[in-house]
C-alpha cells in the first residue's frame, strides 16, 4: 500500500512540476498539454481526470485497469476506430452470407 501512495505522490509532483514532460506508465504515456491538462495516449484529460486514470491504472484489480484502458482508448478515438472496422467486417461477412 505505501508503494501505491508513493507513486501517486510522485504522479501528483509531475503535475505540479515542469521537470519532464512526459513518462511512460503500465504502456501509457503521460504528457503535459498546454494549459492544466494531461494527454494520455493522444488524448486529452483534465488533471483531476488524469488523477483518477493514473489511481485506477496503479490497481490491482484486472477490471478497473482494463476500465481505464478503455477510458483511455474512447478519448483519443481508439475505440471508435475500433468498432468502425470491427462493423465494416460484420458487414462484409453478411453480404458473402448473403450471395451464397
Amino acid at each position: 500500500m505505501k508503494k501505491s501512495m508513493q507513486i501517486l505522490e510522485d504522479f501528483e509532483l509531475w503535475l505540479r512540476t515542469r521537470f519532464t514532460n512526459a513518462f511512460w506508465f503500465k504502456g501509457h504515456k503521460f504528457e503535459k498539454a498546454e494549459g492544466e491538462g494531461v494527454m494520455i495516449d493522444g488524448g486529452y484529460f483534465t488533471e483531476e481526470e488524469a488523477k483518477q486514470v493514473f489511481k485506477m491504472l496503479n490497481s490491482k484489480n484486472l477490471f478497473i485497469r482494463l476500465n481505464a484502458t478503455l477510458m483511455i482508448w474512447e478519448r483519443n478515438s481508439f475505440l471508435l476506430k475500433i468498432l468502425i472496422a470491427l462493423s465494416i467486417i460484420v458487414l462484409i461477412l453478411i453480404y458473402i452470407r448473403i450471395r451464397k
